[in-house]
């Protein structure tokens, strides 16, 4: 393995490290900060972070990113990155600032107000760290930025609790955001250097911009409609309704992060070494594919049985009603997922421009299913527009995906519904066995390891897979390829 494999592969490793971590303290943090505090603060962070992030997302506008894969910079081309972001991120809070009082009015609190106008110091202080975390990208320091930022994590949640424990409610969750910001960014500035220049470079930004500004729409795209369920519930339901999405949310997120971070990358550099072989790259697919499907699968049963019953044990009896939340979500996140493993594909024959197409596909069904919701003011039939336009989503890239490699689709077509006639089975038998045992609330997770136990023999009965063998030829192909 060459040093520079071999950085990359640590760095890889780091990364993933440093993602797993963070959400573990993210989640714990959450926990406690969700004993103390009501689904009614939670929802007012909810609608007011839509704004935040979306300026943020524009704040960064790609140049980072940009910055990463050019070959040669300059010390003009950090200088330019730097003042194009610090103005961004002023301009954005001042619009923030400008319209917090129409968006508290939309929304009937008052107190949304404030809570913006705090909360949107996080773009400035953003602003002072996007170089510093781009020299680390290109220099492939993934080690010392997953520190920086696990520990930023930890302080800014201490923070939080504290401040909740001391009763101030909503401004708990404003104060822990910003502080996470500002200590990342004087970690950052204390160990990787200070950065404050104000030249700016037309030539240097044109070139960089070009780039920045396809991953930026992309990006806007995704974050709005990743997020734009918390405005609605918050505008025609409730924002205490908001709270208990956004924690479900959150739990949600755990298992599908980790998933996501830590096998996506690998796949996409392993499929990518054999994309000249096809039947070989359509086996290890098929065998990939199979095996996270399988995971995917079992979470979903068990995130969608016992939802009632995680909650309760992690959030306490005012967050009860998440867990119809929990259940929806964890059935998107299936095809979720099984369509990120198809963009792979995508990825690796270089038709990304298809993941576009599809999106905006996506983006437009989705529009449809909470225009519906919105006209009738109903919550199931909004929720319910969600998964639909996951499966939908799905099913659209898997039939692109077929076009690409022959055989592909068919394969995990019926791999994808030996899985969810499993999961279904399996769900219909543990809540039949609840319902019978009279088991309610935290109670009903005794049943949990013989849910899970039932779900693997049944994978094997019906001859989805046997999962050691499954396990040991993929890991042998994998071997086989340098990273």
């Amino acid at each position: 393995m060459s040093q520079l494999n071999r950085d990359i592969f640590h760095g890889t490793l780091w990364s993933v490290v440093g993602q797993f971590g963070t959400m573990i303290i993210s989640l714990l943090s959450n926990i406690v900060l969700a004993r103390i505090l009501t689904p009614y603060e939670f929802g007012q962070v909810g609608v007011i972070m839509f704004f935040i992030i979306l300026a943020n997302v524009l704040t960064e506008s790609g140049l980072a990113g940009a910055l990463v894969r050019k070959k040669e910079v300059t010390q003009d081309d950090y200088s330019t990155v730097f003042v194009f972001n610090l103005w961004i991120s002023l301009v954005c809070f001042l619009l923030l600032v400008v319209s917090s009082g129409y968006i508290s009015d939309f929304y009937n609190d008052s107190s949304l107000q404030n809570i913006l106008l705090v909360s949107s110091l996080i773009l400035i202080v953003n602003a002072f760290q996007i170089t510093q975390n781009a020299r680390l990208m290109r220099d492939l320091k993934f080690k010392e930025k997953s520190k920086y930022r696990f520990v930023a994590v930890c302080i800014g949640s201490i923070v939080g609790i504290l401040f909740a424990m001391l009763g101030m409610g909503v401004w708990a969750l404003v104060i822990m955001q910003l502080t996470t910001a500002l200590f990342t960014t004087i970690i950052l500035w204390r160990f990787e250097g200070m950065f404050f220049s104000l030249t700016f470079r037309r030539d240097s930004f044109k070139s960089l911009y070009s780039f920045g500004m396809n991953t930026t729409l992309a990006s806007i795209l995704n974050t709005a409609f990743d997020n734009i369920y918390q405005l609605i519930l918050g505008r025609y339901f409730s924002i205490s309704q908001v709270g208990l999405f956004f924690q479900a949310k959150k739990l949600q997120e755990v298992p599908v992060g980790i998933i996501k971070s830590t096998t996506l990358g690998v796949v996409f550099s392993s499929l990518s070494k054999i994309q000249d072989e096809t039947e070989l790259l359509r086996k290890t697919y098929t065998k990939i594919v199979l095996l996270f499907t399988i995971v995917m699968g079992l979470l979903t049963s068990i995130l969608y049985v016992y939802s009632e019953s995680l909650i309760l044990l992690l959030y306490g009896k005012s967050w009860g009603e998440a867990a119809v939340y929990i259940q929806l979500l964890a059935i998107a996140s299936f095809f979720y997922m099984q369509e990120m493993f198809n963009r792979v594909i995508f990825k690796v024959y270089d038709q990304t421009h298809k993941i576009l197409y599809l999106e905006i596909v996506k983006k437009v069904i989705q529009s449809i299913s909470i225009i519906v919701g919105v006209y009738y003011l109903d919550l199931t039939i909004l929720l319910n527009g969600f998964v639909i336009t996951s499966i939908l989503s799905y099913l659209i890239n898997l039939h692109y995906c077929r076009k690409i490699i022959k055989g592909i689709a068919l394969r995990e077509m019926l791999i994808t519904l030996k899985i969810i006639l499993v999961s279904l089975t399996i769900s219909g038998i543990s809540i039949y066995a609840k319902n019978t045992l009279g088991l309610t609330g935290i109670n009903s997770i005794a049943l949990l390891p013989i849910s899970v136990g039932l779900y693997l023999v049944l994978t094997q009965i019906i001859g989805v897979a046997d999962l050691k063998s499954e396990y040991k030829a993929l890991f042998n192909l994998l071997k086989k390829q340098p990273i």
